[in-house]
């Protein structure tokens, strides 16, 4: 009976055991069931979104250079633009500089205050060389920040457009731009929603889409691609077809980048050899200028317009200067001639000092053989010249 009794108590333990360790596992099945799997949760997490460009080359640079130098800026003499190694460290800091210190609600460049200009100017000398005495020079500066200026607003509505601002503007306004300060971000959507702003982006687009001939140059401007492909030994700028063709083809990729591209440069090239062969038989000798030249008027024949250039573009030339800019080319050419009057005197003063030199070393040797030859010649000269100074009081 004993045995029986300890049988059923053995039994039930083990039923107990068994029910137990039956809840653990359904408990942990469910667990994991409701957790995603390992991929699931990686996909879920945000990207990694690369931040604002802080310009941190220019801060090397900087630390690397003398203490209280700083990075000059060189000009293009055609366009108003910077070239060399600068240009593009410069351009980074210009638009730095209008995000974080260009006030937004002002649209158009030149209802600016001079009070924000000036600013904008005193933080980019911290870094670069600026010639604030220069007139043309803070031009070229004006113009590049008013560039970048239009160039964020751009990029700026871009992403206010990709957020549904055109829909749901509500939604795109709390999506604000990571590089855009809150104050700036509110003053562009109130502009953006405005039913004449939004005729007017349309309209904009509208005529973007009508541009066959593309190119792959970049925010980098044509005179900094012509310093950049310029021979470092020869100091030969490359001409105007290498050019086209190197903003319009890429052999590592799909070669050209449209048709329309392709057949542009053919016609360009007939267009030079027909101008060429007009010259070869009037008997004129071709010079590497001329032919030049001749690529310009050709890509100007084929991809400009027929009207006149009133813009401050110039077709396989970049931006150029306008009729209102025409003051700095005259406030240049009077530089130019102040410098070259400024040099002829100068070297007037040398030539004079030069033959005062000459005449005092004369002298020098002159008497250094007198008084080698008449060794009293000193002590007579001195006594001839007391005894006239005692007379003259007598």
């Amino acid at each position: 009976m004993k045995w029986a009794e300890l049988l059923c108590k053995i039994n039930r333990i083990q039923i107990i055991l068994s029910f137990f360790v039956f809840s653990t596992l359904h408990a942990e099945q469910l667990v994991e069931a409701e957790q995603p799997p390992a991929e699931t949760q990686q996909n879920v997490q945000p990207p990694n979104r690369r931040g604002p460009n802080l310009n941190l080359s220019i801060t090397r640079t900087l630390q690397n250079m003398p203490e209280g130098s700083k990075i000059p800026l060189t000009m293009d003499e055609g366009t108003k633009s910077f070239v060399g190694t600068s240009a593009t460290p410069f351009a980074t800091e210009c638009g730095i500089v209008i995000r974080n210190f260009c006030p937004m609600n002002y649209h158009a460049w030149d209802s600016i205050p001079k009070e924000a200009i000036n600013l904008m100017y005193e933080k980019l000398e911290g870094k670069f060389e600026l010639l604030r005495s220069n007139k043309v020079f803070m031009e070229y500066v004006n113009a590049h920040l008013q560039s970048h200026w239009k160039r964020t607003r751009c990029n700026w509505s871009r992403h206010w457009k990709k957020n549904g601002g055109r829909t749901n503007p509500e939604l795109a306004r709390s999506k604000r731009k990571s590089d855009c300060r809150e104050e700036a971000w509110k003053h562009m959507c109130d502009y953006w929603e405005l039913e004449k702003t939004q005729k007017y982006s349309k309209q904009m687009e509208a005529n973007r889409a009508k541009q066959v001939n593309i190119s792959r140059g970049g925010s980098r401007s044509l005179a900094n691609h012509t310093f950049q492909l310029t021979n470092p030994e020869t100091h030969m700028p490359p001409s105007p077809l290498e050019r086209y063709h190197k903003m319009h083809y890429n052999a590592v990729k799909q070669g050209w980048l449209n048709d329309s591209s392709r057949l542009e440069y053919e016609n360009i090239i007939q267009h030079k050899q027909a101008a060429m062969d007009k010259l070869v038989y009037e008997g004129i000798t071709v010079t590497t200028s001329i032919e030049h030249e001749i690529e310009k008027e050709a890509i100007k024949s084929v991809c400009g317009r027929k009207k006149t250039i009133q813009s401050a573009w110039e077709v396989g030339v970049g931006p150029v200067f306008r009729k209102k800019d025409s003051w700095m080319k005259l406030v240049a050419e009077s530089s130019e001639q102040d410098t070259s009057e400024n040099e002829v005197l100068k070297n007037k003063v040398i030539a004079l000092e030069a033959k005062q030199k000459r005449e005092k070393e004369k002298y020098e040797k002159m008497f250094e053989f007198i008084s080698t030859k008449f060794p009293d010649f000193e002590n007579t000269i001195a006594m001839e010249t007391s005894d006239e100074v005692d007379g003259d009081n007598i």
